[in-house]
């Protein structure tokens, strides 16, 4: 098989261990072929795992910075790292909602959010972002929870749409009124990926995001239209979380993908190793799926998450890449 850009999301820092097992580990990766690490520095909480004076960094991040270790220990292997937030997903336990319970998403649908189409809560994403690329300098910065969690009725979002003449309240699905609702929130999350455009354009960094298996559904129930994204060039890659026990399914999400992509950007699909209720793959269906979406003009694989890896999965994903 040609050789293909492979990636593993990291969920927590701690997955990597001690500096001295960190090294030996990003070691294993590369010796396997990996070629990007995307650990997760602000997870839902509102915390965040990286040094900064912008956010709250979590009580539990040890004095001897695992992010400046991951990248040094990535660099040397000739590796990437995407520095990735949970963007808009805050509980109140630290970081913005902490301090401002007022920017909160009031929707049905999910608990947990900010309101991502508030400029407030935008802007202090933002400078998140900046604060850590400034002072760790990785390849990229990873988008993921890059959506709204729903329909937000806030206060904001009430105002805003009903200055466009329709009610939060009374606009139902299937309707004119609703149509116009959703493509506003579009418009705000649009606004957010172009913002990191410009700062990463700015930082000479790259900019990478995750993104919902299912499209154009996620354009109506989280105002998502990754689509949108790539044709305006404002992400360097998409990464499709295509999630599923079925290589079946994996295969028919992947064709789908790179039809809708239509070559804007790299689309690397997202394979879950293993995660609750979407899958749990041996190492022959792991590489058996990463074989099929590859197949179909996937441009790379991206697999979650680090912490389900062992030595056999390397051992058939190296296998793989010797094809």
């Amino acid at each position: 098989m040609a050789e293909f850009p492979l990636g593993v999301w990291s969920h927590n820092l701690k997955d990597f261990g001690s500096e001295d097992e960190m090294k030996t580990r990003v070691a294993e990766l590369a010796d396997a072929g990996f070629n990007l690490i995307v650990p997760c520095v602000k997870n839902p909480p509102g915390a965040v795992d990286f040094f900064t004076d912008v956010g709250i960094v979590h009580p539990d991040y040890p004095d001897w910075d695992p992010l400046k270790v991951l990248i040094e220990a990535a660099r040397s292997h000739g590796m990437d790292v995407h520095a990735w937030f949970c963007v808009f997903a805050e509980r109140g336990e630290f970081g913005l909602l902490k301090d401002h319970p007022e920017y909160a998403a009031t929707n049905d649908e999910s608990p947990g959010w900010s309101c991502g189409c508030r400029p407030e809560v935008q802007d202090y994403v933002l400078s998140l972002f900046r604060s850590a690329a400034e002072r760790y300098k990785p390849a990229g910065l990873h988008l993921d929870y890059m959506r709204t969690g729903g329909a937000c009725r806030c206060d904001y979002c009430r105002e805003q749409v009903g200055a466009l003449g329709v009610d939060v309240d009374e606009a139902k699905q299937g309707t004119a009124e609703y149509d116009q609702w959703v493509e506003w929130r579009v418009g705000r999350v649009a606004n957010f990926v172009k913002e990191m455009r410009d700062l990463t354009d700015e930082l000479g960094c790259e900019l990478s995001a995750a993104v919902f298996g299912g499209y154009p559904e996620c354009i109506y129930s989280q105002a998502q239209d990754w689509v949108l994204w790539g044709e305006r060039g404002w992400v360097d890659a998409l990464f499709p979380m295509n999630y599923t026990q079925s290589p079946r399914v994996a295969w028919g999400r992947a064709v789908a993908h790179v039809a809708q992509v239509a070559g804007a950007v790299p689309v690397w699909e997202g394979i879950c190793k293993r995660a609750g209720r979407f899958s749990h793959l041996t190492p022959r269906e792991l590489t058996g799926q990463m074989r099929k979406v590859l197949q179909v003009g996937a441009d790379g694989i991206i697999i979650f998450s680090y912490g389900s890896l062992k030595a056999e999965d390397y051992a058939a994903i190296k296998a793989l890449k010797g094809e």
